[in-house]
This record gives structure tokens, sequence and C-alpha cells, in this order.
């Protein structure tokens, strides 16, 4: 008997070599497949989350846009009522207490991950969630820095108006790094808080949004990290505690099939390598 119902990698259509760059924007999932890669790559290979985790495609496309400008917008930086200076664009790893120290880290950043992008042979994006938060100017903000609740809209954008978006940020990729392969991914990650439904709703919205980004293109493709999660690792014992999360066997299970869906031979043999390295690096001894 067969106990799981495994879940086909698609035909690989990205394979990555020692010393090819890669960028993972998006969700918190990205975030922990891409610490999972970064014990495995060279260090400067790998660039994760350049903004700090972001869940909806509006924010994640106004940070890859910001990327390419090589700018930040004038209003993005402002002061919280916590007296702390804060991004719209940002998480708050990148606040500071004063105007001046937000923007120098903004911009140290800005500029390595800039390079980063237009070098990177794979961009990796992972969508969270369609819902979005905009102030009364109409810009969307990628985190509310506890700001009240009366400072935001919330927002929940059509498939179509997500797509053409998309559609315009990926010709801008186009010509700002012409060998760039983007794959897009789903976090399996559920929003209880919007209720299991609407948060069904939301990632149907997504993987239909994916779908059309990936029709017919050689130059992006989908990985099924959310399928690998909800159909061949369907047990609870793959959740983190509060039973949403995705657990860290389950990342590094989905890390695991992601090397091997894009990393050639010799990339497969060097991160095992880096990896037996970094595991040794945190073993300390007792004295």
């Amino acid at each position: 008997m067969q106990y799981t119902t495994p879940v086909a990698l698609p035909p690989t259509a990205i394979t990555l070599h020692p010393s090819d760059k890669i960028m993972m924007i998006g969700s918190c999932f990205a975030e922990h497949v891409g610490q999972n890669l970064s014990h495995a790559l060279p260090e400067g290979d790998i660039d994760v989350n350049p903004f700090g985790v972001l869940y909806n495609p509006i924010s994640i496309a106004n940070a890859l846009q910001t990327l390419m400008d090589g700018m930040i917008p004038g209003n993005a930086i402002f002061r919280g009522r916590d007296g702390v200076y804060h991004s719209w664009l940002h998480t708050s790893h990148f606040s500071a207490q004063t105007e001046e120290e937000c923007s120098a880290s903004i911009t140290s950043r800005l500029s390595f991950s800039r390079e980063m992008l237009r070098q990177a042979k794979l961009l990796c994006v992972t969508f969270g969630t369609t819902r979005c938060y905009r102030l009364a100017d109409g810009t969307i903000v990628a985190n509310c820095h506890k700001e009240p609740q009366a400072t935001f809209e919330e927002y929940e954008p059509t498939i179509d108006e997500m797509l053409s978006l998309w559609q315009r940020t990926i010709a801008a990729l186009r010509v700002y790094n012409p060998d760039v392969h983007i794959c897009f991914t789903v976090s399996p990650y559920r929003y209880r808080k919007y209720g299991f439904h609407q948060s069904q709703v939301q990632k149907a919205k997504l993987l239909l949004l994916e779908e059309e980004l990936v029709k017919n293109t050689v130059n992006n493709s989908y990985f099924p990290s959310y399928e690998i999660l909800l159909d061949e690792l369907r047990d609870y014992r793959f959740y983190a505690p509060d039973m949403l999360h995705p657990s860290d066997v389950a990342v590094e299970e989905i890390t695991t099939r992601f090397k091997q869906w894009a990393f050639s031979p010799e990339l497969l043999a060097l991160a095992e390598q880096n990896e037996k390295q970094w595991r040794r690096s945190q073993h300390r001894t007792i004295v």
C-alpha cells in the first residue's frame, strides 16, 4: 500500500548551476524556504525578501518595481504613532528611531538587492493572500506597522487587476534582466482570521492568477509547494503547533523537492556539502 498521494513535479524549466544567483520574494513561506536554501548555497548567491515578508501580489509587484527604479517613493517613510520611523513598502526590520537611520537601512539593502535582481538566474515569487490594505490616497501598504485601523481600507483586487499589473511587471523584468526565469508559488499557510472559506477563495484566486502568468511561456513556471503540503504531506504532524503554518520538517521537505527540481547535479552536490558544513557549525561544545 502507498499511504501518500505524491505530487508530481512539472518538467524542469530552469536548471541552476554553481554561481547562479537566486532572489526569493514574498510570504513567510518564501522566507523559510529561502533561509533553508541559504544554508545550501555559497554566501552571496541568494537574496531572500529584500523588503521583508510580503504577502499580496500588489505589494510584491511594487517592491520589484522599486528595485528596478533604484529608489523608494518620497512618501514611503513616515513617523508612526510609536514615534518610530517606518516604511509603507517594508516590514519593521527596516524601522528606526530616526528618519535618516530608516532611510539608510533601506537604501543599503536596496542597492545590494537591485544588483542581485539584475544578475538573478531565478526569481522565485510566493503569493500568500489577495487581501490588501490601502491608504486614503490609494497606496497599497506592505505592512500596517500597528497603525490605527481607521488609517486603512481593506481591499480585495480582482484577478484581472492583479494579472494586468503582473504582466506589466514581468515585461519590465524582462528588460531589466533578460535572462531571469520567474518561478511562482502559492504559500500553503491558511489565514484563519479571514475564515477558512475566504482563505481558500483567496488561494484559488492566486492559483488562477499564477496559471495565467505561466501559461504558454517557458520563461515563467509554477512550483507546487501548495499542493505538496496539502495533498502529499496531508497530516497535522507536518504543521507547526498553531496547526496553520508548515512545520520545519515540511519546509525542509519542500526545500528538498525544490532543489531536486531546479538544481543541476553539480549544484546538488555543492549544496549537500555546504549543508553539512552549516550543520557542523551549529553544534556547540558543552564545557
